[in-house]
């Protein structure tokens, strides 16, 4: 027979109401089967006996099926909340189908529209009248326009759909929240009705029982009187005589017996009772562990289940971005080969543009050589006028410093030896004169610069492994120029700054850079042999290098001349005007020093202690106002203060201010 936990665990139900019927069918048989084997030769005890054992199974079936309405009035509303959660999970999955089937129409109908915007913008590089483009301009515009627009209108459905999911969640919050209450009202009610059937119940099986034992006393009653009465009737003297005697005998024996059974049943009942301790406690024990084994199925269960829930939801969300793929790769392919058929017209045209500017840039050549004669004439004439103001301004200083020296500090003024500064003014000018025809008439008589000693896949081998190794030397200004430049600029710039940092100025530097990186290989070996971690130390080789040729270019001895007539052959046009800039440079800073630093010291210090006597004689100036003015405001309280006391008013008054006065000096 079925306990109650087992039919609760009972799937439908109809099958809990099956298992509940069954039972209540098979214990009432049972209770009819024990009622007619304990049947006696009595029939009245026997019929008496069954009718309170049926009137048992007839109330237990009863309640079983009060309870079994009861347990389907709660089936029904969960059955009822199963339903419509099924409903809204249908109608959100046919929502959610149409929201993805639009979006996959936006994002098809986007596609092609980005696709003609892009492929507009190559024939827009091609218009040369500024109407057309104009108008072309603002058609892509628009067309940008309305993506963006049925972008944001598909947004906008989203946020709707969204707000709509609140107040849908909200509608079954409140829902949800009446569902309860009127499952606990129910089952409150069904409590109730319960109880009251249960009391009912049993108030009519005591009934039944109390009826039983009433009728049962009766006839133990009467026939217990029926015995003594026929006792008495068949009863004579040595019938009592005997009976007397074994009554003696029987109480004695009862006597042993008892005596002998109270010690056994001591000893029994102690024992039974240790044993059913121990049966208690091992019963709770395995309460307790089958209720915890109960949890842990229980929550095993739960987790299966959201484990399988969890795998659907992510199986279907696989097939759903394989076929995004899938169409994303479609796309792609479709865009890359019409990419490619655009490049190779581009290819073409940039091919033809490449020609015209060639074409252009060797006339510009033309117009710069001309240009570059007439600017060397307007450099010289500048220069020619920057001299003489110079020279003018060192006289002018000349004379102020030995005015001060003479004038301000009573010193004797020593003019300094000037001689060395004036002829190397006189040669600058003498070269500066020379040097009109410039870089443009060398250029042209000298021919094309020559390129460099090495192969460019040794340079490009150099540059690679300095752009690696040296990354940190870029400052964060050149940092945010590399980020915004395209990929196929940022190393040109990145090795540009790099170059410059280490000193490389023209192509004699390139090559002598590129010698230390192949020091002790062979001419034809390409590989660069160079470990990472020497860059750095081969960088402060070159620099080293570098320096030792510089000194040994300004060296003023007789291979001076003969080193400069040999690098004359390799030095390009830039280096030779870079060099003569440095020079320049160096002549005019030479001019501005024409007083000894010893001089300006004292101009220095001069210019403090006069700015302090300046401000000492201002704070003197300014204590006489000062002093000037608390004068005056004395002058005027003193003329006050007569006023006041030889006023009328002060007659009138009972304490007069004179006399007040005059109380306190004497005081």
């Amino acid at each position: 027979m079925t306990n109650t936990q087992e039919i609760a665990n009972l799937g439908t139900a109809d099958d809990r109401i099956a298992a509940r019927r069954s039972r209540a069918e098979a214990k009432l048989k049972q209770d009819k089967e024990e009622a007619e084997g304990k049947k006696t030769k009595k029939d009245d005890a026997a019929e008496q006996i069954s009718l309170g054992k049926q009137q048992f199974g007839t109330s237990t079936a009863i309640l079983e099926l009060q309870r079994t309405e009861t347990w389907d009035e709660l089936t029904s509303i969960r059955v009822r909340f199963d339903d419509q959660e099924n409903q809204r999970r249908i109608i959100e999955e046919n929502n959610r189908l149409d929201r993805y089937e639009a979006l996959q129409i936006e994002a098809v109908t986007s596609g092609r529209k980005n696709a003609a915007i892009e492929m507009k913008w190559a024939d827009l590089l091609n218009m040369d009248i500024p109407q057309e483009l104009n108008d072309q301009l603002q058609f892509q515009k628009s067309a940008c326009k309305q993506i963006i627009e049925s972008k944001d209108r598909r947004i906008e459905d989203f946020k709707s759909e969204l707000k709509n999911k609140d107040e849908e969640y909200i509608k079954m919050l409140k829902q949800q929240s009446g569902d309860v209450t009127t499952l606990i009202s129910k089952m409150r009610e069904q409590y109730h009705t319960l109880r009251r059937h249960y009391d009912q119940q049993l108030e009519e099986i005591e009934d039944a029982f109390e009826h039983e034992r009433t009728e049962q006393l009766s006839k133990n009653k009467a026939d217990i009187e029926a015995l003594f009465e026929k006792r008495r009737q068949m009863e004579e003297n040595e019938f009592l005589d005997r009976r007397q005697e074994r009554e003696k005998g029987f109480k004695q024996q009862i006597e042993e017996l008892r005596t002998d059974n109270a010690d056994g049943y001591n000893k029994c009942k102690i024992a039974l009772e240790k044993g059913i301790q121990e049966l208690e406690q091992h019963l709770e024990k395995m309460m307790s562990t089958y209720l915890l084994n109960k949890e842990k199925l229980e929550y095993n269960t739960a987790v299966l289940k959201e484990r399988n829930k969890e795998h659907t939801a992510i199986q279907s969300s696989y097939k759903n971005r394989l076929n995004r793929l899938r169409e994303t790769l479609n796309n792609l392919m479709s865009r890359y080969n019409t990419l490619d058929q655009k490049y190779k017209h581009h290819n073409v045209e940039l091919t033809e543009e490449y020609k015209r500017i060639t074409r252009q840039f060797k006339d510009l050549q033309e117009k710069f050589q001309h240009f570059e004669l007439a600017d060397e004439q307007k450099f010289r004439e500048v220069w020619e006028m920057n001299e003489g103001e110079v020279r003018t301004l060192i006289t002018k200083v000349q004379a102020a410093d030995k005015l001060l020296h003479e004038q301000q500090l009573g010193h004797e003024w020593l003019q300094p030896n000037l001689e060395q500064l004036q002829q190397e003014a006189d040669s600058f000018s003498e070269t500066g004169t020379q040097t009109g025809k410039s870089s443009a008439v060398e250029s042209a008589e000298q021919g094309p610069d020559e390129s460099g000693k090495f192969s460019a896949s040794k340079v490009k081998k150099v540059l690679d492994l300095i752009k690696e190794e040296t990354q940190f030397l870029l400052d964060m200004k050149v940092r945010e120029q590399l980020a915004e430049l395209p990929v196929e600029q940022r190393d040109v710039l990145q090795i540009d700054a790099l170059l410059r940092y280490i000193g490389v100025e023209g192509q004699a530097d390139v090559d002598l850079l590129v010698q230390v990186f192949y020091h002790g290989q062979e001419d034809d070996d390409e590989a660069l042999m160079v470990d990472a971690d020497d860059v750095l130390q081969l960088l402060k080789d070159f620099m080293q290098e570098k320096e030792n040729l510089r000194i040994a270019d300004v060296a003023p001895d007789k291979k001076k001349g003969k080193a400069r007539t040999q690098q004359g052959g390799s030095e390009s046009d830039a280096d030779r005007k870079a060099r003569r800039r440095r020079e320049e440079r160096k002549f005019w800073e030479r001019m501005g020093h024409v007083i000894p630093d010893m001089n300006l010291r004292v101009w220095r210090a001069l210019d403090v202690f006069l700015k302090r006597y300046y401000e000492l004689l201002q704070k003197r100036s300014k204590a006489i106002d000062g002093a000037v003015g608390v004068q005056k405001q004395n002058e005027e309280l003193k003329s006050l203060l007569d006023q006041y006391l030889g006023s009328k008013v002060n007659e009138e008054l009972q304490v007069p201010p004179t006399h007040v006065i005059s109380v306190v000096g004497s005081t």
